[in-house]
């Protein structure tokens, strides 16, 4: 199942429509969020139909140049394993994750 790909600034918009209970939790998740956006990864939030979520840090490699983090969908649907993954556990409450992208090492002939 494929998720719907948000950016991360969806997170602000669902603010008003939240319990107050949920308010803390919500405030948590956007600090993580803008500590992973200063240390310079590019934030994503995946939503499923069946309304599972989470929030998704992407680390890219020094060398490469990413001007919006639209453009890391590409890479994420290739990997659906991880997609399965990061869906399990925002089941058990688990909403962040991080993931680390990287190049294939190269081989010298």
């Amino acid at each position: 199942m494929t998720p719907m790909f948000l950016p991360h600034s969806a997170l602000d918009a669902v603010e008003a429509i939240l319990p107050p209970a949920v308010t803390k939790g919500k405030h948590d998740l956007c600090a993580l969020r803008d500590r992973a956006i200063a240390e310079g990864a590019h934030v994503l939030m995946l939503v499923w139909p069946t309304l599972e979520w989470v929030l998704l840090a992407v680390e890219i490699p020094e060398d490469v140049v990413i001007e919006d983090a639209q453009q890391l969908i590409p890479n994420l649907l290739a990997n659906p394993t991880a997609l399965e993954h990061m869906r399990s556990e925002s089941r058990k409450g688990q909403h962040l994750s991080w993931l680390s992208l990287t190049r294939p090492a190269t081989t010298q002939h």
